[in-house]
């Protein structure tokens, strides 16, 4: 696992997770004696809320056709390929976004993604914008 490469994402995931311990411990030593634990409980509910939602968010992102097709061209990109050698895997949580529309049962739509790729030379950061046209599929139109 390249561990370092996607250490920012794991670093921010740790430090929520360390934070919402603690949150949980200075709860459980309030309630002891008595004291208020309304805003401790609130700020539980919210960090926990956002770290579900993300793990949703990271899920639906890898089931999307539209990542597929950013993955699948990234692989099969020769200059990418060459850049950092055969891609072994992506990072563990891509960032972006995804806007389609479906209109009379068309759909079409617009994908950014930013992905870390993990290559047997290096890895590298990309940003991948692909558009659906009416009647066809993902297709890439940009990569930085």
């Amino acid at each position: 696992m390249y561990f370092f490469w996607d250490a920012k994402t794991i670093g921010w995931i740790l430090l929520f997770v360390a934070l919402l311990l603690y949150w949980i411990d200075l709860r459980r030593k309030r309630k002891q004696p008595g004291k208020k634990i309304t805003w401790v409980t609130l700020g539980i509910c919210v960090l926990a809320f956002g770290l579900s939602l993300l793990t949703i968010i990271a899920v639906i992102f890898h089931n999307t056709e539209a990542y597929h097709s950013a993955t699948e061209y990234v692989k099969s990109n020769p200059r990418i390929k060459g850049q950092i050698g055969e891609v072994k895997s992506f990072g563990l949580i891509p960032s972006g976004t995804i806007q389609t529309s479906t209109i009379n049962g068309v759909e079409t739509g617009n994908a950014v993604f930013e992905l870390t790729v993990n290559g047997s030379k290096k890895n590298i950061d990309l940003i991948i914008e692909l558009i659906k046209e009416p009647n066809n599929s993902w297709a890439v139109t940009a990569l930085r």
